[in-house]
């Protein structure tokens, strides 16, 4: 069920930007990165993926990005990552909405992320409606930004 009261989308209305419905996915499995990408495109948005820190990095400061989604930890490193990228997108895209997964947090990870800016903060599993959900809502309000979105 959606969360708000707006038609689906397919492309944004002419004369809004294209990062209004971009979204990056950071994750180091490929499944994931593959169930992410088709789920969130069927929902209409540009879906672009990074599985590595490095490589997020490079496509955050590339690109504007309604949202990024990102795992706590990749593969190969010290297990901040999310975090990493959150402090990336607070200095360099503050606009930018994010989404932080995790299998392995607690409560002061969460602290450490919350003051971090980030915008929604899953244990995994994540259910796809969630993200779904979060996604709908950063749109909602970055393309009809006078239009009041239900919790």
């Amino acid at each position: 069920m959606r969360s708000i009261l707006l038609p689906p989308y397919s492309r944004l209305p002419d004369g809004n930007s294209a990062e209004a419905d971009r979204i990056l996915v950071v994750d180091d499995e490929p499944a994931i990165l593959f169930a992410y990408r088709k789920l969130i495109e069927k929902d209409g948005m540009t879906v672009d993926i990074s599985a590595t820190l490095e490589d997020a990095i490079r496509n955050i400061r590339a690109h504007r990005y309604l949202a990024v989604i990102a795992d706590m930890r990749l593969a190969g490193t010290d297990n901040g990552d999310g975090l990493e990228i959150l402090r990336v997108i607070r200095k360099e895209r503050p606009g930018t909405k994010t989404i932080l997964a995790t299998g392995y947090g607690d409560s002061e990870i969460e602290k450490m992320a919350r003051a971090l800016g980030v915008s929604y903060y899953f244990k995994k599993p994540v259910a796809p409606s969630d993200i779904l959900e979060a996604l709908r809502e950063f749109h909602a309000s970055a393309v009809y930004p006078s239009v009041a979105v239900p919790s």
